[in-house]
């Protein structure tokens, strides 16, 4: 492998690790007998009115108040303006434009160039959208000769790996990024949250999850994917729910909504299910991934048969019936609790599956739970 391979190579360990990049500008640099090399993100929205302009870079060794200077004095550059007129990829260097002797007349070269003595540079440009513009730059000492078309060919055979590098860089700073302030927003809720990708796999959770893992109650985790801890209709629901918000907002409809948890204890919780990827604000994190809340009963606000009576328009009969199934409770224990015999449930029942489009007491219980706060 020869020496500019390497550096291919070494240019795409960055994606996986930007502190890398002073190490393979360093080598950039050596290669072509640069003074220095910098990979700039720029924000060029000001640049047209001749305002100081904002970048984030990466660069080999070089002081770093030198660098912060360029930012105000970039719009002073000698025929800047065609750095960006050649396009992407193709090489562009301050001697081309105009003779040394002129250049060397300049308040950029007096105040910028001559005092860290340097000579040419040569710039090219790696990305190029609305206001935002990423460049390559590397200046050259005073001692060394101009830059040659084979320079330029050097630097426009890197370009194009960088770019992808660099975008690269912007997903999973982006990513990491995303789960940290999900994770940080979690952990000031008292209800379980858990963030999952496709297959149901666990991406970050809060403490109130982990401390519901810990005691392996609702759910569990079987081989990284987050399943329900008791097998059922319900825990068929609720991984459904799940595969079906990783896949989008258009295919989730109502499942996932108030899914009914039993637990080793025999308590009841509901799990809701929510689409974190889209095109929308969710969607920072990346597609496929969901969020999943385990609220358990005590931990929610107490259903209101008020509400149940004016969304459902249920008798208050059957709205407290209602309350009582979305709990958790059967027929015969609604029969207990209320003081009326199981034939009278069963057709209170009938009446709410009727008013509510509910099949069975699975559904209703989903349908009485999607109105209730998943949160404390």
């Amino acid at each position: 492998m020869d020496r500019f391979d390497q550096l291919v190579g070494w240019i795409y360990d960055c994606a996986a690790n930007p502190e890398l990049w002073p190490k393979v500008l360093t080598e950039m640099r050596d290669i072509s007998k640069s003074a220095y090399v910098m990979v700039a993100i720029a924000d060029t929205s000001n640049i047209a009115f001749g305002q100081p302009f904002s970048f984030v870079e990466r660069s080999s060794a070089w002081d770093g108040e030198w660098l912060n200077k360029l930012q105000s004095y970039v719009h002073q550059i000698p025929s800047g303006e065609t750095i960006y007129a050649n396009g992407v990829d193709v090489a562009w260097t301050q001697m081309s434009q105009l003779r040394e002797e002129e250049f060397q007349k300049t308040q950029f070269y007096r105040e910028w160039v001559e005092p860290q003595n340097l000579r040419d540079t040569i710039v090219l440009t790696y990305l190029q959208r609305k206001d935002v513009t990423g460049v390559v730059s590397a200046p050259s000492h005073m001692g060394r000769d101009l830059y040659t078309r084979d320079d330029e060919i050097f630097f426009e055979q890197l370009n194009p790996h960088i770019r992808r590098a660099m975008m690269i860089n912007d997903l999973v700073d982006k990513g990491k990024l995303a789960l940290a302030l999900y994770r940080k927003v979690l952990d000031s809720l008292s209800v379980a949250v858990f963030v999952v990708s496709l297959g149901q796999r666990l991406v970050t959770c809060n403490a109130a999850a982990e401390d519901m893992l810990s005691k392996a109650n609702y759910v569990k985790l079987s081989n990284g994917a987050l399943k329900a801890q008791k097998s059922g209709d319900a825990a068929v629901a609720f991984e459904q729910a799940i595969e079906r918000a990783t896949k989008g907002d258009f295919l989730i409809g109502i499942s996932g909504i108030g899914v009914p948890m039993l637990g080793m204890d025999g308590d009841r919780a509901a799990a809701y299910v929510l689409p974190i990827g889209g095109k929308d604000l969710r969607g920072d994190l990346g597609d496929g991934y969901a969020a999943v809340f385990v609220a358990r009963r005590s931990e929610q606000q107490p259903i209101a048969i008020e509400i149940l009576r004016t969304v459902f328009d249920l008798t208050p009969a059957e709205a407290r019936i209602s309350a009582l199934v979305a709990k958790g409770d059967g027929p015969a224990a609604i029969s207990e609790s209320l003081g009326v015999s199981l034939s009278t449930v069963r057709t209170h029942l009938a009446h709410i599956f009727q008013k509510t489009g509910a099949g069975d007491q699975l559904a209703l219980s989903s349908a009485v739970n999607a109105l209730l706060p998943p949160l404390a």
